[in-house]
């Protein structure tokens, strides 16, 4: 049965074993004087065990998370679980609302201001208590990304690469959870989800997928697969993961704010190419042409690589991202 709680009183420790309950976290009051809450979904196992945390909606206009984190909760029996599971479906609640990748209150984007401020404004309080009441009590963080309304990205799972044990682990994770794509980073980027986690020494895995600005339920559905896999991998759920095959394995810098191609024009980006398509330094990516149709920018290639995100809206402005090529490795490297 699923009980109401409040979220300032969660504790893993009082909670009772083999039961589900829905946390409201309070993080600030808004001028409107309404209160706004991030609702927390917690499964303790009627066993101790590892917890791993799902985060959805850390940017309000990328839908497949949230959906997936309600889809793992609602088929959790915690009676047959050793650990505990904590979703919190809505990160972003405000640019959620208006369907926007950052925050309409401060223009903030929550994926980028990690560890947050509890005396900041809205996003900052928002990050401080996602980072502080949910991320640092897990043992496992995955974060349910998918590209948002601009751009496409290939279905992928990013973990971190590495010969450590935290990077041992995050492969094997990132292995288990089932997208066609892995990206391994060497380096973690401030400001995110997972580095606030890979800074306390948390392993972590992320996802990304087509996106578009609806919910694309099929791949809602292969993250919520991929979350109870790890849930397995974990010991958390019994059973094996469902493992399925890979397409690629790319691995670069994950930080698209530095690494993307740019454009030099605002005007109608018209691609060349597709995600995943692989190309050498200085192919032509796609152009950018004015009202007539006169090109006023081209894209070319800056490093050999695999295109793994494409600006999928024409409309483009001076300085916004176009792609980010990456790197490849053997699928059994």
């Amino acid at each position: 049965m699923t009980t109401l709680d409040d979220f300032s009183s969660f504790d893993i420790e009082t909670q009772p074993g083999g039961s589900k309950r829905v946390y409201y976290l309070e993080v600030a009051e808004l001028t409107s004087g309404d209160i706004l809450r991030l609702a927390a979904l917690v499964a303790k196992g009627a066993e101790p065990g590892p917890t791993l945390v799902a985060l959805g909606g850390v940017h309000g206009d990328e839908y497949e998370g949230p959906h997936a984190v309600r889809l793992v909760f609602n088929t959790l029996d915690p009676e047959q679980m050793a650990g505990t599971f904590v979703g919190v479906p809505q990160c972003n609640v405000p640019a959620f609302a208006a369907g926007t990748r950052t925050s309409p209150i401060d223009g903030l984007n929550l994926a980028r201001i990690f560890p947050g401020d509890a005396q900041g404004t809205i996003t900052e309080r928002i990050a401080y208590n996602l980072g502080e009441y949910v991320i640092a009590r897990c043992d496992f963080l995955i974060d349910l990304h998918s590209s948002g309304t601009s751009t496409s990205i290939a279905p992928l799972i990013g973990y971190y690469r590495s010969a450590s044990e935290r990077g041992r682990r995050s492969l094997d994770a990132a292995m288990a959870f089932g997208m066609p794509v892995l990206w391994g980073h060497p380096e973690v980027a401030s400001g995110r989800t997972i580095s606030y986690a890979h800074e306390r020494e948390i392993p972590w895995l992320y996802t990304e997928s087509v996106g578009g600005g609806w919910l694309n339920q099929t791949h809602a559905q292969m993250y919520a697969t991929g979350v109870t896999n790890v849930l397995k991998l974990l010991g958390v759920l019994e059973g094996e993961p469902d493992r399925q095959p890979h397409t690629h394995h790319l691995v670069g810098d994950g930080n698209n704010d530095v690494t993307a191609h740019t454009t030099l024009a605002s005007g109608y980006f018209v691609s060349q190419l597709n995600v995943l398509d692989r190309v050498k330094k200085g192919d032509l990516i796609g152009r950018v042409v004015g009202l007539a149709g006169e090109l006023k920018n081209e894209i070319v290639a800056q490093n050999n690589g695999v295109i793994v995100l494409l600006r999928a809206n024409p409309t483009v402005a001076a300085g916004d991202s176009i792609c980010v090529v990456t790197g490849e490795i053997d699928l059994q490297t």
